[in-house]
């Protein structure tokens, strides 16, 4: 049942002080019920598609709503009933400007209203039977249309309700009254279509109880749902009122048919009213006709409406606009009547290549191999270059032609060696000694030290290279070792200088023992200075005798030599013996002091660390 929450405050007080006139309600529009002046969507919700251009709907419609306004007590018992039944006829009229611009009229006649009851107890006069209703001016403005190739359909609407009804008749507001609203709808398939409103009823305020309760403005939600043909159709819409007064929310549920008889539509609705807002009834009827011209503008060059012209087929292209997915667009019927060039299945708006057949997976392009190479383009790392498979497609490079593929190159960019993997010899620090040599690359030093600086890793002034005991301090004078411990070894660039002679057997190669403590000296300092790797312990005899034999005993002697350090711990392979007899002489073999000089063993040092090959005398 349709009711308000409390009694008027005002009819009250008047009817318990006994006034004899008997005052009306204050002033407002009671009606709820705005039509749709085109009808495309649907009677009562637009869903945002117009009329066609220059057509015209005249509609003329009755409706009966039962309870429309009624008092109820706080316990929810009728107290009064101030319209009962209403009885009203609306004139509708719409007309397409153009395919974007609509412009609409209603105007409702409220034909009768009574049925009043118990109004002696609130203290009010029932309102006459008849009266002119609110006028309301429409104008509807379109942004899409699917029928034009969009998605939806989306119009604005903007109504004003004129203030010349009647306010003893519930007719009235006491001022003009704005309807705005957004709507959108879309057909499915060839037998549906959805529409949807959201706006708002902007309206001046009302007192209507002493509870707070207020007529005014109110957010407005309305759906529909109608079915499309040439004949019968149906048509369901719910309507929801929030208002932002005091006023409890409430909906409307119509149903009901529209059918073609001649140029003639009938129509009828029918619903209950949920709720319990002033203006909602109990359950409303509607009945009516309306007439279109032209009735349809099914004529190709003309505007048009396709919902009604299902048979026709206006782009041309053998597919009915019932079936045809783009009714606008000449197509195949294959694509449901959209353009596909091609004829590969894959529409030309989605075809990345729509004169040429391809897969759908590919988006309508065929394969392509662009360099010939057997790898198609998009696997193809190099498309317009041939290649083999292993390399991806790519053609072998060598940028910068230095004999490696940039495939191996480390150093593309850069010529270098193919030993190095293609990067160039590098000095980084500067110090004479490549990298690859270099055993501190980034941090400039010296060629004896391996490219490192020196380092004194006791703090004894003597750096280690030089140093025989490189861990304990000593002087200088003693090769960088404690002063108890008296060195016979000098350290030097380019050999072991010995400070005591090597002794052997007379004609022999067998060391006396008076040489052994040189020899662990020189086992020691080889141990203590790994970084010599190499060492050639050369034999050297004066010219007396013969030259083969000379050379042979220098040689055993050399190697007696080496075999005494190896047993001291030296490594075999740091090591190498050399004979050469009297042929390179350091002094006359004339005197007997040149002979002695010329009987010598040399420590020579040669590998990485060899910068000047030298011999060292041993006298």
């Amino acid at each position: 049942m349709k009711t308000t929450h409390s009694l008027l405050a005002a009819a009250l007080c008047l009817w318990a002080s006994g006034a004899i006139a008997q005052p009306a309600l204050p002033g407002f529009e009671l009606e709820r019920l705005v039509l749709n002046p085109s009808a495309r969507g649907g009677l009562l919700v637009g869903g945002g598609d117009l009329l066609a251009e220059r057509q015209l709907r005249v509609a003329l419609t009755g409706h009966y709503q039962h309870d429309p306004l009624v008092f109820v007590t706080d316990s929810n018992e009728r107290l009064a009933t101030v319209v009962g039944s209403r009885v009203t006829g609306h004139l509708v009229g719409g007309y397409g400007i153009t395919r974007w611009l609509e412009v609409g009229l209603q105007l409702p006649v409220v034909g009768w209203q009574g049925r009043s009851s118990n109004l002696e107890a609130i203290g009010l006069a029932p309102p006459p039977s008849t009266v002119l209703g609110t006028p309301y001016l429409q104008g509807r403005v379109g942004f899409l249309s699917q029928e034009r190739g969009a998605a939806l359909d989306l119009a604005f609407t903007a109504m004003l309700g004129l203030p010349v009804g009647s306010s003893t008749g519930l007719t009235r507001d006491a001022s003009v009254t704005f309807i705005p609203r957004l709507g959108a709808g879309r057909v499915f398939g060839e037998w549906l279509r959805v529409s949807a409103e959201l706006g708002g009823w902007l309206r001046p305020a009302q007192p209507l109880s002493t509870g707070g309760d207020r007529l005014g403005s109110q957010i407005d939600l309305g759906v529909g749902v109608s079915t499309l043909g040439e004949k019968l159709r149906g048509e369901l819409s719910l309507r929801t009122v929030f208002p932002v007064t005091e006023q409890p929310v409430a909906a409307e549920l119509m149903a009901g048919a529209r059918y073609p008889v001649g140029p003639i539509e009938l129509h009828a609705l029918a619903g209950p009213g949920i709720g319990r807002a002033a203006g909602t009834p109990l359950f409303r009827v509607l009945l009516g006709a309306s007439w279109r011209w032209p009735a349809s503008t099914c004529v190709e060059g003309k505007p048009y409406e396709l919902s009604a012209c299902p048979d026709l087929d206006l782009d041309g292209d053998g597919v009915p606009n019932r079936a045809d997915a783009c009714p606008t667009v000449k197509g195949q019927a294959e694509t449901r009547g959209c353009p596909d060039r091609d004829a590969d299945g894959v529409l030309d708006d989605v075809d990345l290549c729509p004169d040429v057949p391809g897969p759908v997976d590919r988006k309508g392009c065929p394969p392509k191999d662009t360099d010939k190479d057997g790898l198609l383009d998009e696997v193809d790392a190099c498309p317009t270059e041939p290649g083999p498979k292993e390399r991806k497609g790519c053609p072998a490079r060598d940028t910068d032609r230095d004999g490696v593929l940039d495939d191996f190159d480390k150093c593309p960019t850069e010529p270098g060696l193919v030993e190095k993997e293609g990067c160039p010899l590098r000095d980084t620090d500067g110090d004479g000694l490549l990298d690859d040599v270099d055993a501190c690359p980034t941090v400039k030093g010296e060629a004896r030290y391996r490219g490192c600086p020196p380092t004194d890793s006791d703090d004894d002034g003597v750096e280690d290279a030089e140093d025989n005991c490189r861990l304990e301090p000593g002087p200088k004078s003693n090769q960088g070792c404690p002063v108890a411990k008296k060195q016979k070894v000098v350290i030097t660039r380019e050999r072991l200088e010995i400070k005591e002679s090597v002794y052997f057997d007379t004609a022999k190669a067998s060391i006396q023992r008076r040489s052994f403590g040189l020899l662990d000296q020189v086992a020691s300092v080889l141990k203590e200075h790994e970084e010599l790797s190499g060492i050639v312990i050369e034999g050297h005899t004066d010219s007396q005798g013969s030259p083969d034999y000379n050379r042979k005993l220098s040689l055993e002697r050399a190697e007696s030599v080496k075999a005494y350090l190896v047993k001291a711990g030296v490594a075999e392979g740091r090591l190498q013996a050399k004979g050469f007899g009297p042929d390179r002489p350091v002094a006359d073999n004339k005197t007997a002091k040149g002979r002695e000089l010329n009987r010598r063993v040399a420590f020579v040092i040669v590998g990485d660390e060899k910068t000047q090959q030298k011999t060292i005398e041993v006298p």
